[in-house]
């Protein structure tokens, strides 16, 4: 999205309301792991470093986002189709989250007590109410005008985040731990909102002044609730979106020039100093050091770096890398990304032990891991040296040593292709391990499309097993697979996988794979991210085919409810419908694919995704996220289209 710097208030209000509706889309996938879990962390030598060994457990799947705390525990959101469930993994087991009766939850904090906060629908609100929950007590409402969200909470168990207030969209708000709650700083011109609150109470976010135009401002709040302005930002847009124990904040100030966007950190002391780290810059975390991790266009590269006063931007090693990227780093300096090992290859989950120590690809540091496991992203890292990643076998969090828990752990679904035929019989395998060598393992497979399959077999030996799977697809549509492993003692781990299946004579797009990049300059934290996109849907008449499906994720998570009109010309087809944001209703898509062909080589699929939403108090259009903005982020750099006609 590309904001417009221009004099009528009123423009300017749609401006800055898509800005922050861009930045609403980015920040549920990172905001809530990185801010939550720098306010609790305690300062750790940097000497006292590790190499380690990382058993795997498997939380959701494919991607799915969580939260990490200091216990190893994780809130989970899952994006998958079939699968939206919300869960919590108390160290052991999975818990299922619930929901306030609305059809979805979406978390975004974790404390150190275990108690998890977010939004979620009621039967009258679809947009979502603040809630918390616990594994003890379950979900319940957090009070307060509505629609409204829980973005953070500390350790005193006090949560921020935003509620409705009246003559402005929405405004920034404390839910205190003895019942009370606390408006933060005066009523915005716009839009107010907290996303981060330390153990002292002091937390940060934006809110909007009117000065001539409207400018989200990024500004902290004391416990009280006071308001202080972080500074004006030029003409741009300024978020706080990290703060630590030392009351030091970090953010993003997005500028009207496309593709401009700046860093900075903030202290009483230094007061606002630029992260000038260079274009498509993200930022990543900050930690009570007053260390900070991002990513940019560094020499014309992608490469993560670490941010000191003392030191300003010291992009990370590559090592055998070409590129890189930075999400996490705690106190003892480990930063947590991936790395690409190649021009155009794919992603390894990486730690660097410090900001001068090379990258250690996490892929070869895995205690046995089933086979065909391939770690991609690390996303979080905590001072005990858990860290939270994905893989091709969906989210999972790497505890260091040898132990990991009693349920199996599954790898991938080996053999099944991202699109398959209509008739097309399939045979595929599931590598997995079990730290009990003498127990014994049943398997189960449930396809969504309802076709006949054959039992599942099982053959195992010392804690190594396969599950191999066979079958043929009778519908075409969107559909998926989940395999459940159950060992003999009762516990079990299931694992999704999603598959598109075409017909011959059905005219239809379809797809999946990742695009090289997003337009989002609104949208900090994730928001340049690779976006990864699944779709199936018929064109013209085809009332006897499945639903059709768009789902995207990466910056956010996006999922359609209905398409509304699909048209295709040659190799070009457009999509467009409704869907979720986030879990958000009211939201428009409209895909623009252009099918290359196997004859024109590697990167001549192209999609442009656009999503909208209408201001409630204009009507007007607001674009939340358009990858065809500036530069072209458009081409399919993974996977790819198929148009049938």
């Amino acid at each position: 999205m590309q904001l417009q710097s221009i004099c009528n208030i009123r423009s300017r209000r749609r401006a800055v309301a898509g800005a922050i509706a861009a930045l609403f889309a980015s920040l549920p996938f990172l905001a809530g792991a990185h801010a939550a879990a720098a306010a609790k962390r305690q300062t750790i030598p940097v000497d006292q470093q590790r190499a380690n060994l990382y058993t795997v457990i498997n939380l959701g799947p494919e991607l799915s986002s969580g939260v990490l705390n200091e216990r190893g525990q994780v809130a989970i959101n899952s994006s998958n189709y079939f699968d939206r469930a919300a869960r919590f993994f108390d160290g052991e087991r999975l818990w299922p989250i619930g929901s306030l009766g609305g059809g979805f939850t979406f978390v975004n904090a974790l404390n150190e007590r275990g108690v998890v906060v977010g939004a979620s629908a009621t039967p009258t609100e679809p947009n979502g109410q603040a809630f918390s929950w616990t594994l003890a007590g379950g979900i319940r409402a957090l009070p307060g005008p509505t629609p409204s969200a829980a973005r953070d909470i500390n350790d005193r168990n006090e949560i921020v985040g935003f509620v409705s207030a009246p003559g402005v969209a929405a405004r920034a708000f404390r839910w205190n731990a003895d019942g009370s709650t606390t408006p933060l700083g005066p009523l915005p011109a716009l839009v107010s909102e907290a996303f981060a609150i330390n153990n002292r109470g002091y937390s940060t976010g934006y809110t909007t002044v009117a000065n001539g135009e409207v400018h989200a401002h990024a500004t902290l709040w004391d416990p009280a609730g006071a308001q202080t302005d972080l500074g004006p930002t030029d003409g741009g847009d300024g978020f706080g979106l990290r703060i630590n124990e030392r009351n030091d904040v970090a953010g993003v100030i997005n500028y009207p020039a496309p593709g401009r966007a700046q860093g900075f950190f903030w202290s009483r002391d230094t007061g606002r100093v630029a992260i000038d780290a260079g274009p498509d810059f993200r930022l990543g975390d900050l930690n009570n050091r007053g260390e900070v991790v991002g990513t940019a266009q560094i020499g014309g590269r992608e490469r993560g770096f670490q941010w000191t006063l003392g030191r300003g931007v010291v992009p990370l090693p590559l090592g055998p890398g070409v590129a890189s990227q930075a999400y996490d780093i705690n106190d003892r300096g480990e930063i947590v990304g991936s790395i690409a090992l190649a021009d155009g290859g794919p992603w390894h989950a990486a730690r660097w032990p410090s900001y001068a120590a090379a990258p250690i690809d996490l892929n070869t540091q895995l205690y046995r891991a089933p086979a065909g496991l391939e770690l991609r992203t690390a996303w979080a890292i905590n001072e005990s040296g858990a860290i939270l990643a994905d893989s091709n076998a969906g989210l999972v969090l790497l505890r260091p040593g040898r132990r990991g828990t009693d349920a199996p752990v599954l790898g991938p679904i080996i053999g099944l292709p991202a699109t398959v035929e209509v008739g097309q019989d399939v045979t595929l395998t599931l590598n997995f391990v079990d730290n009990a060598p003498r127990q014994t393992h049943t398997a189960s497979a449930t396809w969504t499309d309802g076709c006949p399959s054959s039992a599942s077999t099982v053959t195992e030996a010392d804690g190594t097993g396969q599950v191999r799977l066979q079958h043929r697809f009778c519908a075409a549509g969107y559909h998926a697979v989940k395999v459940v492993v159950t060992d003999s003692g009762g516990r079990s781990t299931e694992l999704w996988r999603d598959v598109i299946v075409v017909a011959p004579g059905l005219a239809s797009l379809s797809g999946a794979g990742t695009l090289a990049g997003v337009v989002a300059e609104a949208a900090p934290g994730r928001g340049n991210a690779p976006l990864r996109f699944a779709l199936w849907t018929p064109l013209g008449d085809a009332s006897a085919a499945g639903a059709p499906v768009v789902r995207l994720a990466g910056p956010f998570q996006f999922l359609s409810e209905a398409v509304t009109r699909a048209t295709s010309t040659g190799m070009q087809a457009r999509v467009e419908g409704t869907g979720r944001l986030n879990g958000r209703a009211g939201y428009r898509f409209v895909l623009d694919a252009i099918a290359g062909g196997a004859t024109q080589g590697a990167g001549a699929d192209r999609l442009r995704v656009r999503v909208t939403h209408a201001d409630a108090a204009t009507g007007a259009e607001v674009v939340d996220y358009d990858n065809g903005a500036g530069a072209d982020r458009t081409v399919v750099t993974e996977g790819g289209l198929a148009l049938r006609h």
